[in-house]
């Protein structure tokens, strides 16, 4: 549902993409989901899916659990899920943290260009 959730909200642009606000970006050639942001969102929209977490206020975490479990995710090579980016912005520099999308063209199609304000961090 999550999944869908994103395809669905990219192509009604409900979900923006490679903004300096946005939860979804394109980077190193395939799709980068930001966590925890993306997630706390899905569950913002969908109060109901806290029934499956066992604890009030770490609804996302039980939903980013669940993601995690349909391997669509590209890990590391030192096996962990979790990615960095830097990104790189006209006045400053932070760093952003989640999940490279192993088969981009599942949730975008067809995929643009990379943000040009982030780089994969190879840790």
């Amino acid at each position: 549902a999550f999944l869908n959730w994103v395809k669905e909200g990219i192509q009604s642009h409900k979900l923006i993409i490679n903004d300096s606000k946005a939860k979804i970006h394109t980077v190193g050639g395939t799709v980068f989901l930001v966590t925890p942001g993306l997630f706390q969102r899905y569950v913002q929209e969908f109060p109901a899916i806290s029934l499956g977490a066992d604890s009030v206020g770490k609804e996302w975490r039980w939903v980013q659990k669940q993601f995690e479990k349909l391997k669509v995710h590209r890990k590391r090579h030192n096996g962990l899920n979790i990615w960095a980016c830097q990104v790189q912005g006209p006045r400053k520099r932070s760093t952003l943290k989640g999940y490279l999308i192993a088969e981009p063209l599942s949730l975008l199609e067809p995929i643009p260009p990379d943000n040009p304000f982030l780089a994969l961090v190879e840790v």
